[in-house]
């Protein structure tokens, strides 16, 4: 351990931290230059505490430039925003503290918080097995959060605060309960890792193979030695001394991507252990999402917010926007300094949910409401047509259907124009009925606004690229539901088994799609696409050809009613910034 003195911080590099089977994680700390008894804001993870966000940029940035034929959005999957900021200077400021996905030091430690950054076991400078969100590792988690809560400048109080990987970890360890945590700001954090992260209705997910592991992970593995460079700030080598062959880093690390291939159902043995469970917190708890955050964490947040038993909860959902800006970390300092420092702010006027109302000019409006989903939400069906490609309010008076190739770019159909200004915010679903020329078929569903010139809304995304309304995705043989945890308007699936399709046999299957936001006037239509294919859900092993290569055919009859459910809040005069 090295103590280290700037203007406003003290600054320990490397502190040991010794966890229950005598292995030792390693922590910076960043503390006030005045000795007290501060609050505490923990992260504990795999992206290595001392790597400069510059050179974590300037590596992804490479990535883009060596990918051939491939969009930023292709490499860089579902929420690595900050990634696509043209900021590649290998320059470090003397005073630019800031990792990724971390809070930044100077933002808290002169607002009279420690800091504490921890290198999860196995990544960074902490040794052992890279096992990312197995059991040990939120073992660890919790022992480091008990450790922080009694040290001599600690007031006992240990808060939570980070995105992605360090947002999900969050939900797992909250569930163990652990004596000094007392709340948590859970930023862009999936909760369940088969639906919402490694398997989209099924469909295996391949962000863990192409990206996150190879090109986040695996860099900073601890035993990389000086290949993962140093600290500018400690000079410190940022993957430990030691480096290893590649042979003994691969025993050192779990196969994620094998994990996720060969196990195609949720089972007690990978999923669950990986999965928390949500009744068991009862923290304050403070979720944040993004609208376009599909792939990874919007669905999981939100859920996280509606199934945990915490009293003190709230939920924000944005429209782009970042992690570390001005509004985003002044909002997460409210939350923790009237939870962790008892300060008398305006926390208490903080709405339970407080989201941004998209527009079809791409602006939005901030917004509140009392719960999620909104109450008084009218959960509007379109029934399908596919004589005429349309989207009717009225019931089917007769039978259509419509074919189409996997490999195709799908069928599409539309809504009539809105006759009156419309809201829409929440759940989205759909059931179908359909059938396949072979004994499965994956399904992907995108929806979208179209305006009275015929053009697509443009929303945008975290990466600054175009988005979709929503998406869904399911494969038709785990269209198996849970009763007891499905709404018609958010299904839920149970993904413990395989029931494979009889060729031509038509079945009905239920598609969960995220939500959404969007305040469409009178004029615009909706425009839904069915395909049997979409970017990187197309691994070899789990979409054999000759199963998933086929031709899918929807029906709608009196009798099978294919149809779209679409959450549609009240209007309200001063609903466009007031309250939902």
């Amino acid at each position: 351990m090295e103590l280290e003195s700037v203007e406003s911080m003290q600054i320990d590099w490397d502190v040991p931290i010794e966890m229950d089977d005598g292995a030792i994680v390693y922590a910076d700390v960043f503390r006030p230059a005045t000795p007290g008894k501060y609050p505490v804001i923990l992260s504990h993870g795999v992206y290595g505490k001392g790597l400069p966000i510059q050179r974590f940029r300037h590596r992804l940035f490479q990535l883009v430039n060596t990918t051939p034929n491939k969009s930023v959005g292709d490499v860089f999957g579902a929420d690595l925003a900050d990634a696509v900021v043209p900021n590649t200077s290998m320059e470090i400021d003397e005073d630019d503290y800031r990792v990724w996905e971390v809070v930044n030091p100077t933002d808290w430690v002169p607002h009279g918080y420690v800091v504490v950054r921890v290198d999860s076991r196995g990544s960074g400078s902490s040794p052992g097995r890279l096992d990312p969100l197995c059991p040990r590792e939120i073992e660890d988690y919790a022992a480091c959060i008990e450790w922080s809560g009694v040290q001599n400048w600690s007031n006992g109080r240990v808060g939570l605060c980070g995105k992605s990987y360090y947002a999900m970890s969050q939900w797992l360890v909250a569930a163990k309960k652990p004596s000094h945590l007392a709340a948590i700001c859970v930023w862009h954090g999936w909760s369940d890792w088969y639906r919402d992260a490694t398997r989209h209705g099924g469909i295996m997910y391949q962000f863990w193979e192409n990206f996150w592991y190879p090109q986040l992970a695996l860099p900073v593995q601890h035993g990389i030695g000086p290949e993962a460079g140093f600290n500018p700030h400690s000079r410190r080598p940022i993957a430990g001394n030691t480096a290893l062959d590649s042979d003994t880093l691969a025993r050192n690390r779990a196969d994620i991507v094998n994990d996720i291939r060969t196990h195609p159902f949720e089972d007690e043995h990978y999923y669950k252990v990986r999965t928390p469970q949500l009744d068991q917190i009862t923290v304050p708890v403070l979720a944040s999402a993004d609208w376009s955050d599909h792939d990874l964490h919007l669905r999981g947040t939100i859920r996280g917010f509606e199934k945990i038993s915490s009293k003190d909860k709230w939920l924000e959902i944005h429209a782009g926007g970042q992690f570390d800006d001005e509004a985003s970390v002044e909002l997460q300092r409210r939350f923790f300094d009237y939870h962790l420092k008892e300060t008398q702010n305006n926390w208490d006027d903080q709405p339970p949910v407080q989201l941004a109302l998209r527009k079809a000019d791409g602006s939005s409006a901030t917004v509140e409401a009392s719960a999620w989903p909104i109450p008084g939400t009218e959960w509007r069906p379109y029934y399908f047509d596919f004589s005429t490609h349309s989207l009717e309010i009225n019931e089917p008076a007769a039978a259509s259907q419509v074919s189409y190739k996997a490999d195709s770019d799908g069928v599409t159909v539309y809504s009539q124009a809105m006759t009156e200004d419309t809201t829409i915010v929440g759940p989205v679903s759909a059931a179908l009925w359909m059938s396949s020329t072979t004994a499965d078929a994956d399904l992907f569903l995108v929806l979208n606004a179209v305006g009275p010139d015929g053009e697509l809304v443009e929303l945008r995304d975290h990466r600054a690229g175009l988005t979709p309304m929503t998406v869904g995705w399911l494969r038709a043989s785990h269209r198996a539901l849970d009763p007891e945890r499905s709404t018609p308007w958010q299904p839920y699936h149970t993904h413990t088994s395989s029931e494979p399709l009889v060729p031509g046999q038509i079945y009905k299957v239920d598609v969960e799609l995220r939500p959404t936001s969007l305040h469409l006037p009178a004029g615009y239509r909706l425009c839904l696409t069915i395909k049997g294919n979409g970017p990187a859900h197309n691994d070899p092993v789990d979409r054999p050809a000759q199963i998933f290569n086929n031709t899918v055919t929807v029906y709608n009859a009196p009798d099978m009613k294919s149809q779209l459910l679409i959450p549609v809040v009240p209007t309200h005069k001063d609903h466009l910034g007031g309250n939902l």
